[in-house]
């Protein structure tokens, strides 16, 4: 499993309606945590490998979480990361 890298900002993820109450666990673990490698997760829970690949799915369909192929890593966000380059686009000159 790739490794995670994770940014924590205003948990605007904690309100949205398409996670299931799982996934926003597992990102809250993430990010409280320094969470690096996703099967750390198990430390954590009961859930099994499979119930945490399927929720690293839920979350990067709703861009929670990306791979940077350049890092070779997963990437976490408190806030969808399309939401995040267009909040950062705002501020460049």
């Amino acid at each position: 499993m790739p490794i995670l890298r994770h940014h924590r900002t205003a948990d605007i993820y904690l309100r949205d309606k398409n996670l299931s109450l799982r996934a926003k666990g597992f990102l809250t673990l993430v990010l409280t945590n320094n969470i690096t490698n996703g099967l750390e997760i198990e430390n954590f829970c009961t859930d099994s490998k499979e119930d945490i690949k399927d929720t690293l799915l839920e979350l990067r369909i709703n861009k929670y979480i990306r791979y940077n192929p350049e890092t070779n890593m997963l990437e976490a966000d408190a806030m969808p990361y399309d939401q995040r380059e267009k909040e950062l686009a705002e501020y460049e000159i």
